[in-house]
């Protein structure tokens, strides 16, 4: 008898049974050994084709008993905080608060708040709100942005518009209210935008050499990244804990891998269908059209039908995010690219690119997966040839008139 497929039930497990088949749902192992209980749980006995009804209630049991199990991995249900108004206790509240926006953000993103919460609180954490003034944001963001740290800074002024706005509108204090209508007033300088790009010639370059080293899954995400304009995560996938949403079944340890490209999602006719990490907007994409993908896909024969599309060939797994960055900087470098320019340029080279050759801005945004055309404008490193052609046009128009 056929062993049944299941979905959208996460944890389960299927044991052949006299009667049919009994589904089971099971603890992760690093859970059940801290104690999580139960750590296995017969749900049902099915044949090999059970039911809407018996699908529903299986579904419906692991899900609940996965989400019972994450939330204790994550130490419970988060109690409420008391804020003691200072910074410090700000960026407390703003962490553990059921109804903060903190708990939304991706694993990465979360990281990233964390740090500037700590170095935050470990140079004003014991400062009251009701003793701040504006010019002390000023003086603050001045430090934190000396020694050219520009960036630095405005990450830092970052932190602390979102945590005032959380006291602002969460806690609903009025000195968190009165700060954050003083940093929506303030201007704070940013660091200067990116303008280096991936152009096609080393693209092709890096996917040369990476061939001559053996690395011929960076050549293929080289070539996806280029010509479909995802950005890096979208194609090598990211590694998380296991305690973070979303359900995957590539794990190592403790992290399970998501949000990668997966051949899953490529069809009988080469059409990628894809949800992009930032912002979860579907995108669908002709592999056939673009010569580079193509040439990168003639190693595969046939096609793999499951599975990440991006492996290392050391592991076998997908990509740590690091290792990724660093066998991609070896490979850039020994072809000539400059140091400034990053994987993640490739982005702006492809939106550049698109500009060049014609495409219309709106066309670009969609298919970069924009909200808005100024960020793709943003993405764009074609200034300057913007402004020759500008100066070309002026001139031809100037002899016309005969001035």
């Amino acid at each position: 008898m056929d062993r049944p497929i299941l979905e959208n039930a996460p944890g389960h497990f299927i044991r052949p049974r006299k009667e049919g088949w009994a589904v089971f749902w099971q603890c992760r192992a690093d859970l059940a050994k801290r104690g999580f209980q139960p750590q296995s749980r017969q749900i049902a006995v099915i044949g090999a084709e059970p039911s809407p009804a018996e699908r529903d209630f299986i579904s419906d049991q692991c899900n609940l008993l996965q989400n019972e199990m994450l939330i204790w991995g994550r130490g419970g249900v988060p109690e409420t905080v008391a804020f003691d108004g200072t910074i410090k206790g700000l960026c407390e509240v703003y962490q553990k608060d059921p109804d903060s926006g903190f708990r939304d953000l991706r694993y990465r993103t979360r990281l990233h708040y964390e740090y500037l919460c700590r170095r935050l609180c470990e140079l004003y954490g014991d400062k009251h709100l009701s003793e701040i003034k504006a010019r002390d944001f000023r003086r603050w963001n001045e430090e934190w942005a000396a020694d050219g740290k520009v960036s630095m800074g405005h990450a830092m002024i970052t932190i602390l518009r979102i945590v005032m706005n959380f006291g602002r509108t969460i806690l609903e204090d009025e000195d968190c209210a009165r700060l954050a209508t003083f940093l929506h007033g303030m201007k704070f300088k940013d660091g200067k935008p990116r303008d280096s790009i991936l152009t096609a010639e080393q693209v092709d370059a890096i996917r040369a050499e990476a061939h001559r080293q053996g690395l011929h899954s960076i050549a293929l995400a080289q070539a996806l990244q280029y010509a479909l304009t995802l950005r890096q995560k979208d194609v090598i996938g990211e590694w998380v804990p296991q305690s973070e949403p979303g359900i995957s079944e590539v794990t190592s340890g403790a992290n399970k891998w998501l949000r990668g490209l997966r051949w899953e999602e490529v069809d009988n006719e080469l059409i990628l269908r894809h949800t992009t990490s930032k912002r979860g907007k579907p995108i669908e994409a002709d592999l056939k059209i673009d010569p580079m993908v193509m040439d990168e896909l003639v190693r595969f024969n046939p096609l793999p039908t499951r599975g990440p599309i991006i492996v290392s060939e050391t592991t076998q797994r997908p990509y740590d995010e690091n290792k990724f960055r660093m066998k991609w900087r070896a490979i850039a470098t020994a072809v000539g690219v400059p140091t400034n320019v990053r994987n993640m340029d490739s982005r702006a080279g492809a939106i550049t690119e698109a500009l060049e050759a014609g495409a219309s801005p709106d066309s670009v945004r969609k298919a970069a997966t924009h909200s808005d055309l100024a960020m793709t404008m943003r993405y764009s490193r074609s200034d300057g040839a913007a402004t020759a052609n500008v100066m070309e046009l002026r001139s031809k128009h100037r002899n016309k008139s005969g001035t």
